[in-house]
């Protein structure tokens, strides 16, 4: 089996395993979005059934249950049953299940019967972003984890994809250290690049409500709303700009392939920089819960202007 996903070696070793296997059980991938998960599980299970991966989808001993960042419900799986009762064609049916950490409690107990089978003819892979899954499913499936890399591993791929050197830790904290998530940032890369940069170069910080067109009421370009669809990124580009901000604080040894802080170290005292990381780590987690608003980005955007 080829490898088609930068770094975790380890993963890659237990996979081709796994691919080997007369009777493959159920199967955990799991990982932080970005690492190569998905193209991995396809490569598996193509292999398993003697074609390309590229031919699954044409195959009816396949089956993807994929609800993007949609809850995945009982009627979800009771469809995916419904499939498992179909007798395979040459022997073994596969069954990607995606984003597994959106299943409800009611979807993954319906499932515990079609783990169990002891004849492995349905074969279920689960890809999970986040370890959220039962234990009574967990207990059942063997389990393969995938680990954010670090920028040294990731800058050769960065680089093939024309991304500057100095740029490349930057790079990097956008993708949270998954290198394969840079594939879908599309504009919002370029964009947010050129906010941190502006930031930068900001004298006071009052001008930061300038950079991030927060001046004029309902400006069609501020921040929040341009990137409300990706705030996640945007938040780990705060994290960067603060994170690195403090270890120039801190004198530590500025990171190779860092960008240059210009000025804005003057504007920023230690515990305010403290105080800032905190709030962004307090933030992430929130968004993570889907708990967020737009109230909470200028209450954020107000902690890093104001003075604690």
């Amino acid at each position: 089996m080829d490898k088609t996903f930068i770094g975790n070696d380890e993963a890659f070793l237990n996979l081709n395993s796994y691919a080997m296997s007369q009777n493959p059980g159920p199967l955990i991938l799991l990982g932080k979005r970005g690492l190569g998960k998905r193209q991995a599980a396809m490569d598996v299970i193509a292999q398993l059934m003697g074609c390309g991966s590229d031919e699954l989808y044409k195959n009816p001993d396949f089956f993807l249950l994929d609800r993007q960042q949609d809850t995945i419900k009982v009627e979800d799986v009771l469809a995916l049953l419904d499939k498992s009762s179909l007798a395979a064609l040459k022997g073994k049916k596969f069954f990607l299940v995606c984003n597994a950490e959106n299943m409800n409690v009611q979807a993954q107990n319906k499932l515990l019967k079609l783990l169990e089978d002891k004849n492995h003819t349905n074969v279920l892979i689960f890809l999970c972003n986040q370890d959220a899954l039962l234990e009574t499913i967990k207990s059942r499936c063997n389990i393969i984890s995938f680990d954010p890399l670090s920028v040294e591993e990731i800058s050769p791929y960065f680089l093939e994809k024309g991304i500057a050197r100095e740029e490349l830790l930057f790079a990097a904290y956008l993708c949270d250290f998954c290198p394969h998530a840079i594939e879908n940032m599309g504009d919002c890369y370029p964009a947010l690049l050129e906010t941190c940069k502006n930031l930068m170069l900001a004298r006071k910080k009052e001008e930061f409500f300038q950079i991030l067109h927060l001046i004029r009421e309902k400006d069609p370009e501020n921040f929040y709303e341009v990137h409300s669809a990706h705030y996640w990124v945007a938040l780990q580009m705060f994290y960067y700009l603060f994170e690195q901000l403090l270890l120039q604080k801190l004198m530590i040894a500025k990171a190779e392939n860092s960008m240059d802080f210009k000025s804005l170290s003057k504007l920023y005292s230690l515990p305010h920089i403290y105080q800032i990381c905190s709030v962004l780590s307090a933030h992430q987690k929130q968004w993570q819960n889907s708990s967020y608003s737009k109230n909470d980005f200028f209450d954020l955007i107000r902690c890093m202007v104001k003075e604690p």
